[in-house]
């Protein structure tokens, strides 16, 4: 019996065995974790059990030669992303430092200080802001893309630039080797997807999406009490959000407003960027299922100067028989952070997403809930194999929803009748648009459909 422990540990126990395990650390479809070797467990010393020789089999290994004759199975296509965890601490780089970039600077300020990441960079073609809680200190400035990387070389690069400089900026980042953090909305259109896509197929890099709600603790108990029953078959998901926005919000930047810079779409308007998060939680929360067929959609504006939607509700249905209505305005009196509405056949749910409340069948009052920050997200999925909240294909839906709002015509002007101007920086309060959007959500319903005067 030694013997043929001998043999079958030499077989089985060879250095190839001993190899360490490799796990992929990509997003999609196994959730990070997609061909695992595992090493063959030593079985000479210590408490380890025998192992199990089956009867009627020859007990003695085969030759090299024969093994090299049995056929083998097809060698699987390389997953998406795969290579072995990096342990390294992350190097990271942002481009766009102002604007949106100043949060992600607070974000990334208190991990550098505690050692979690290295802030190696930042690049911005305007003067960078700086304040005690975000000193630029000894951190690297750059005004161009290109001479960042090549100085910083960076493992991951936060890209919070206009939606238009998305796609090249990441094709940079990804063909240089990092990662990507990319901001909301990644690109304008299914081709630039499809591009970008591809290009992180090619590379093997990650792209992380921040729509930073799907990080939300709120809305996994939401996910899980769906998928436990709990709210009986979805019927329906409806998401309705009423802020204000004062005119200077459309002169924050030359594209602010505008359907078009320089001859590329741009990808603002209320459904296209202070809600998209609107549309990617309904989304989610009916399944994360492809749409069936196209959207119907309404948008509307309320100020002359503007070309794209202030006002806007979206309906459609998914390939799962959910249906979802997405209502926004940024001309409410009354605000509604972002509610959705999730209605089962045997119960209903309610989550403010910005806030991570939600309320499940049987619950008095709601719960807060926490977060899970995306960036940290993306560096455990580096180091530890951990899944993407929000890669790249989760957004696929969502983009071909932001086609179709941007390729629609012009939004039909609202008639000052039911406007009013409040401030000396002006804010537009449409009439009842607040409750309009809350009832288009509720009751699946489109704004043509509810017998509002402006509608």
């Amino acid at each position: 019996m030694d013997a043929v422990l001998r043999r079958y540990v030499r077989f089985r126990c060879g250095p190839a065995a001993r190899r360490p395990p490799l796990r992929c650390a990509a997003p999609e479809p196994c959730g990070g974790w997609g061909r695992t070797r595992r090493p063959y467990r030593r079985y000479l010393g210590g408490p380890t059990r025998r192992p199990r020789i089956r009867r009627g089999r020859s007990r003695t290994p085969p030759r090299r030669d024969e093994m090299a004759a049995r056929p083998r199975p097809a060698r699987r296509s390389p997953h998406l992303g795969e290579h072995l965890m990096d342990l390294r601490i992350p190097r990271i780089a942002l481009v766009g430092a102002n604007g949106y970039g100043l949060h992600h600077r607070h974000n990334l300020e208190p991990k550098r200080r505690e050692g979690k990441v290295e802030f190696v960079g930042m690049c911005d073609t305007a003067d960078i802001i700086e304040n005690a809680d975000i000193p630029i200190g000894d951190v690297p400035v750059f005004d161009d893309v290109q001479r960042m990387l090549d100085a910083t070389d960076p493992h991951i690069v936060i890209i919070a630039t206009p939606p238009p400089t998305h796609l090249p900026i990441a094709t940079l980042a990804m063909r240089h080797g990092a990662d990507v953090y990319l901001e909301k909305p990644p690109v304008a259109n299914l081709d630039e997807y499809a591009q970008l896509y591809a290009i992180m197929v090619e590379t093997g890099q990650n792209v992380q999406v921040g729509f930073q709600a799907l990080g939300s603790h709120a809305f996994g108990a939401l996910r899980d009490a769906v998928e436990a029953g709990q709210l009986g078959e979805i019927q329906s998901v409806g998401v309705a959000g009423s802020w204000q926005r004062a005119d200077s919000y459309y002169r924050r930047s030359p594209w602010a407003g505008k359907r078009e810079a320089n001859g590329t779409p741009v990808a603002d308007g209320a459904l296209a960027n202070p809600f998209a998060h609107a549309s990617q939680q309904a989304l989610a929360a009916a399944g994360d299922w492809p749409l069936a067929g196209s959207i119907e959609l309404e948008r509307l504006r309320c100020r002359e100067q503007i070309e794209v939607d202030d006002t806007a509700v979206w309906r459609g249905r998914n390939k799962g028989g959910v249906d979802i209505t997405v209502a926004v305005t940024l001309c409410g009196e009354r605000k509604l952070e972002g509610d959705v509405y999730v209605k089962g056949s045997e119960g209903e749910a309610w989550l403010e997403y910005p806030t991570d409340r939600l309320r499940l069948p049987g619950d008095d009052e709601p719960k807060t809930y926490g977060r899970t920050d995306l960036l940290d997200n993306l560096m455990l999925h580096r180091q530890r194999g951990v899944g993407l909240i929000s890669g790249l294909r989760r957004a696929k839906t969502f983009t071909a929803v932001l086609e179709t709002v941007l390729n629609d015509p012009l939004p039909r002007l609202v008639g000052e009748e039911h406007l009013r101007r409040v401030g000396e920086d002006p804010i537009a309060i449409l009439d009842g648009a607040d409750v309009a959007v809350e009832r288009a959500a509720k009751e699946n319903k489109l704004f043509s459909e509810l017998a509002l005067p402006w509608a």
